[in-house]
């Protein structure tokens, strides 16, 4: 008989086990939505469908492991944070050369720039719907840094577009760099210790 468990608990349906894995799926996330759980592994006899593009009809066990939105977004925060070490050094380095190097190549080099910003900025806009959802104490500090962060990233490109490189490297070393360690910082002694809190209680809202 077909077996279907979250977080190593079995699960019982009112109806009976659906056949279809995207039948216990549409049901378990439905119900875990209503929770506050979000499902980050659906493992159909083995293997996990959310990373595989596998579309099974049948199963005979099905794994699932959820996580709270707080734990999510705690992950998230600490994977993005790991790879924003050495960021500011690299904004800096960047800011110089912009100053010495030829203006076609500080062009050619923008997607380096946009990659190394990148992270950042998506880890802001990956959190403002958890911010809109559940109004930490921080909120409105969250959403002022994000917005400096975006109106730091609109100038930047328009010193590109005006093909200036005095205002680039202002734009980098000032604007944004300061906006940078500032959510930085607001992230390590704000966010990251409320979340583990929550974490750490058990919450779901």
């Amino acid at each position: 008989m077909p077996s279907v468990t979250v977080d190593q608990e079995e699960v019982v349906f009112d109806d009976g086990i659906p056949s279809e894995p995207n039948k216990v799926y549409d049901l378990l996330v439905g119900v875990l939505a209503g929770q506050g759980r979000v499902v980050v592994a659906f493992v159909v006899d083995g293997v996990d469908s959310l990373r595989e593009e596998r579309n099974p009809t049948s199963f005979k066990t099905i794994e699932v492991s959820t996580q709270t939105h707080h734990e999510l977004t705690l992950r998230l925060i600490m994977e993005t944070m790991k790879h924003l070490i050495h960021v500011e050094e690299e904004f800096l380095a960047y800011a110089c050369n912009v100053l010495k190097t030829r203006w076609s190549e500080v062009f050619q080099r923008m997607d380096q720039l946009i990659n190394k910003i990148k992270p950042f900025a998506e880890l802001l806009d990956n959190l403002t719907p958890y911010v809109e959802t559940y109004h930490p104490p921080w909120q409105q500090e969250f959403e002022r840094i994000s917005q400096e962060q975006a109106d730091a990233l609109d100038k930047i490109l328009i010193a590109f577009e005006k093909g200036s490189p005095a205002d680039l490297s202002q734009e980098l070393s000032g604007g944004f760099l300061s906006i940078f360690k500032e959510g930085k910082t607001f992230l390590k002694n704000e966010s990251i210790p409320y979340l583990k809190k929550k974490v750490t209680d058990g919450a779901t809202r």
